[in-house]
């Protein structure tokens, strides 16, 4: 009889994970991130003993045992990055990870198993993926008179993964993708990303210009906008040494968020 109703209560929780979609998250290089895990099911784990254990692979992340209405966590080879809340008592059984790295991108899986008897039994399954911000871009320019071919460098650093570039005149219009070389590369030591990318073509006059770095994993998009005029009669020279309004170049940086910018910048 117990075998059985043991039997029925891995069923039920089986049934009410597997039955949902898989669950990802994304942690930030170097900070915490949660792992959900959430019980909804109709058995009062509280009164049961019962151990739980968090696994990435054949690791053990996390094991604790509930007995006798307590918590006993047991000792595991994590130097000290993880932790779960509470157990039993709320079903919550959220998996806390800090100090996230880059071999922590990976599946964590629960598992629950009944000290007196039976196997361990799969309650969830979570991806964790990593990633890092970039730095707001700087968006540089040299040379180019009107009507002349002008040259604008757009930077950014320190992010993961690899990003998206993307270059707009006006705010809507990509400018031909002969005239835009764009080059990735990774820091020493690390795997953060380093962008520059290169505009090079003629730009009428009063025209804004603008770059953006997108990172799926986080759905950011950072961007940096330049408005550009000419003077026709002064050669560059002779306008920095004149104060007036007849060259200017002004950068805003703004962060916008992929979901608000689908239906403005029309990204491919």
């Amino acid at each position: 009889m117990r075998k059985t109703w043991f039997r029925t209560l891995l069923l039920n929780f089986l049934c009410f994970y597997t039955c949902q979609a898989k669950t990802c998250v994304v942690g930030m290089l170097g900070e915490s991130v949660s792992i959900p895990c959430l019980y909804n099911g109709p058995e009062d784990l509280s009164s049961l003993n019962i151990s739980f254990e968090w696994k990435r692979g054949s690791e053990v992340v996390y094991k604790a045992v509930w007995r006798g209405g307590h918590e006993e966590r047991l000792e595991v080879d994590f130097n000290g990055r993880s932790t779960v809340s509470s157990l039993a008592q709320t079903g919550n059984f959220t998996l806390k990870l800090s100090d996230i790295r880059f071999p922590d991108a990976q599946n964590y899986s629960l598992y629950l198993k009944r000290l007196d008897r039976g196997a361990n039994a799969s309650i969830c399954t979570v991806c964790l993926s990593v990633a890092a911000h970039f730095t707001p871009p700087v968006l540089m320019r040299t040379g180019g008179k009107e009507g002349e071919a002008t040259r604008l460098v757009c930077q950014s650093q320190g992010g993961f993964p690899e990003p998206a570039v993307h270059w707009y005149i006006n705010h809507t219009q990509h400018p031909p993708a002969d005239t835009v070389s764009t080059h990735t590369s990774t820091l020493p030591h690390s795997k953060l990303y380093n962008v520059t990318s290169i505009l090079y073509t003629a730009i009428p006059r009063d025209t804004t210009v603008s770059c953006a770095i997108e990172n799926h994993l986080l759905n950011e998009t950072l961007t940096t906008i330049s408005s550009l005029c000419y003077q026709k009669k002064w050669d560059r020279d002779r306008r920095r040494e004149r104060e007036d309004d007849s060259v200017c170049e002004e950068t805003e940086m703004i962060m916008l968020d992929m979901d608000a910018m689908d239906g403005q910048l029309n990204i491919d």
